[in-house]
């Protein structure tokens, strides 16, 4: 399923890039240079990053890194605030034809609530992507 709505609506079923691939590499290596990570551990890990399909399964290769990863809390609420803006949109938008239909068309009221909470989900969005285009990582253990 790749669609407009999927990096908003399934955050974590998104296909990796090459991009997310780099950058999940720079991260690991980044985690040895700083001798969190052990070589032979960082190893398994790419391993595991070769294998990876989605951004969800990141989650193992990133396992006990803080801040590799969005947290699942943030990719939630993207997924609930996408989700009501889409909701609202749709509902917002049938109501105003279907008042058109009846003779009280008006100026498309609807953009203004529409407008206003895509920029709400753009923030949460763009927070979210953040995470898949740095490098800097904190291991614990």
């Amino acid at each position: 399923m790749n669609t407009m709505l999927e990096p908003l609506l399934l955050p974590n079923q998104v296909d990796l890039s090459e991009n997310d691939r780099r950058t999940a590499v720079a991260k690991l290596d980044r985690a040895v240079r700083k001798g969190t990570l052990t070589p032979p551990q960082a190893g398994d890990r790419q391993d595991l990053l070769l294998e990876a399909r989605t951004r969800g399964d990141l989650h193992q290769v990133f396992d006990g890194m803080a801040d590799a990863l969005p947290p699942r809390g943030l990719t939630g609420a993207l997924r609930a605030v996408s989700a009501v803006w889409l909701l609202t949109c749709v509902v917002q938008f049938v109501i105003w034809v279907v008042l058109a239909a009846f003779g009280h068309f008006d100026w498309p009221w609807w953009l203004w609530s529409d407008i206003g909470l895509g920029l709400v989900v753009a923030g949460v969005w763009w927070t979210n992507e953040s995470y898949y285009r740095t490098t800097d990582v904190l291991v614990t253990q």
